[in-house]
């Protein structure tokens, strides 16, 4: 690919500050960076924002909003005004969306869970229309049902979505969580002009742990190249995202992690490149 087709995630060279993230991905040719909330939290959002603007770069996702699901009224609602602070911040970044990690069951209740996520996100939805914001519910490999979403499935999150039915609720689909699926290419199509990113890492083994095991692209099992091309093939014309949570990565310097997913997304073919 063309690295100004793509974007650096910040928690793919997590030890970056955000200067060393931004100065990055402005040298090996970046077109954006992906932002966890952490990674702006000093500096803050409008300052960070200015910089990312000045280095010729946009962000592409901020990472996360989410968490619905809690256990009790209070604790609800905490977590429902932090997701409107992530919106704010996500407007004063000019991000392309807010990512949903939308948290996992309390007591067992799945169905409940996915009930309060289905309400949650509606209730964020006229706060992001007037924010500009595009909400993007991310559906999680299924392993991580017990602590990261009850939202285990491609097909779950499309499904959402459309009953939500609303221009400001989207999808974030990441390769590791949804690369197994035998209906990827059908649902893929079916979400359409809801995709609001694209995110990539590879599933490579042994699995150590189920967050932070993943692989940059062409490390491991995942065609990523026919991945990118099925995005591309149902609309997807924005930034392709290097999103590496990875122990082995993490512990490599920054500037290291970098030239790697550099490398790995030069070696990836975009159908984007051929319709410019």
């Amino acid at each position: 690919m063309d690295l100004s087709h793509c974007s650096l995630n910040s928690i793919t060279v997590r030890a970056a500050t955000l200067p060393e993230l931004v100065d990055l991905a402005a040298e090996h040719g970046f077109g954006g960076v992906g932002l966890w909330r952490d990674s702006y939290a000093d500096t803050g959002a409008a300052k960070a924002a200015r910089r990312i603007t000045e280095a010729g770069l946009r962000v592409t996702s901020v990472c996360r909003g989410g968490m619905f699901p809690q256990p009790t009224p209070r604790e609800r609602a905490r977590a429902h005004e932090d997701n409107l602070r992530a919106i704010d911040e996500a407007h004063a970044l000019r991000a392309d969306c807010l990512v949903l990690v939308c948290g996992p069951a309390h007591d067992r209740d799945l169905a409940g869970a996915r009930a309060r996520i289905e309400e949650g996100v509606a209730g964020l939805l006229d706060h992001a229309a007037e924010a500009g914001v595009p909400l993007a519910v991310e559906p999680m490999h299924p392993m991580m049902a017990a602590d990261r979403s009850a939202i285990t499935s491609l097909a779950e999150a499309v499904d959402l979505v459309e009953r939500l039915g609303s221009p400001w609720a989207g999808l974030a689909v990441d390769t590791y969580h949804v690369w197994w699926d035998v209906a990827l290419p059908r649902l893929m199509a079916r979400a359409g002009s809801s995709i609001r990113t694209v995110q990539l890492a590879d599933w490579v083994l042994p699995i150590h742990g189920q967050l932070s095991s993943r692989g940059m692209p062409g490390e491991g099992h995942i065609d990523m190249p026919g991945f990118v091309e099925l995005s591309r093939g149902v609309g997807y014309d924005g930034l392709v995202e290097v999103e590496v949570l990875s122990d082995h990565w993490w512990s490599q310097p920054p500037a290291l992690v970098a030239r790697a997913a550099a490398r790995a997304l030069a070696a990836i073919a975009d159908p984007a490149a051929s319709a410019d």
